[in-house]
């Protein structure tokens, strides 16, 4: 027989209410409005969704109280219980870094002239650039790192290279993340780093996470819109 929508919630909500447990690693809390309170300051996927999650636990009350032998009276509609399931999922099994990432990004070494850079800055419309030495990286060129170097050098730019700029990259402009991190992580390292007040201008996304393994993406504030829409409900 199939399920009632108010099986398939209760089963779904749940689950979210054991991964909120799990983020807080079994941390007592006395109601689900206490354990939505604090896990929404650990998890992006909570805290965007905490209004749907605080009415989908009301939802959930009138269920369980409302039972009769023969039908539920609060019986949720087709469209809220895919939202409850769209949650748990993402709880579950968040998008990973690698399916969201721009794959293989344009990327320089040391040795390289800087005015290749800033031709490919001017003609892409490119404002960051990996700097890749012996299959490791070692920075991350944004525009702040060129006018750092501006405003301390008048050289002709013809016979610099890339290496010049190297001491005038800030290490806070940027992060490794493996490709299989999971999206919701990197959104909260985003946003940390404001709160810390610095701006990431972007992720190097490497194979396993560290600096001296190979570059194979990159997601910047710009790929935003994308990863949030990602995280909405698909109607």
């Amino acid at each position: 027989m199939e399920k009632r929508n108010s099986e398939i919630f209760l089963e779904a909500f749940t689950e979210i209410e054991r991964s909120l447990k799990e983020i807080l690693e079994n941390e007592y809390t006395a109601n689900f409005s206490e354990l939505l309170h604090k896990t929404r300051k650990l998890n992006q996927v909570v805290n965007y969704y905490a209004s749907d999650l605080k009415e989908f636990a009301q939802l959930r009350n009138a269920i369980v109280h409302t039972k009769r032998k023969d039908f539920i009276i609060a019986e949720p509609h087709h469209d809220v219980v895919g939202e409850v399931l769209h949650i748990k999922n993402l709880l579950k099994n968040p998008p990973r870094v690698k399916s969201l990432m721009k794959h293989n990004p344009y990327n320089t070494h040391p040795q390289a002239p800087i005015k290749d850079v800033l031709k490919t800055f001017a003609e892409k419309g490119f404002m960051r650039c990996p700097v890749i030495e012996n299959d490791r990286i070692v920075g991350l060129i944004t525009a702040k790192t060129i006018a750092r170097w501006l405003i301390e050098n008048s050289y002709n730019v013809d016979s610099i290279k890339v290496q010049e700029l190297l001491p005038y990259i800030d290490r806070n402009d940027y992060c490794i993340v493996s490709e299989n991190s999971d999206i919701v992580s990197l959104i909260g390292m985003f946003n940390n780093a404001v709160d810390k007040g610095s701006y990431i201008q972007a992720a190097l996304v490497t194979q396993n996470g560290n600096p001296d393994s190979k570059l194979v993406g990159i997601i910047s504030p710009s790929d935003f819109p994308a990863i949030i829409g990602e995280l909405k409900v698909k109607h």
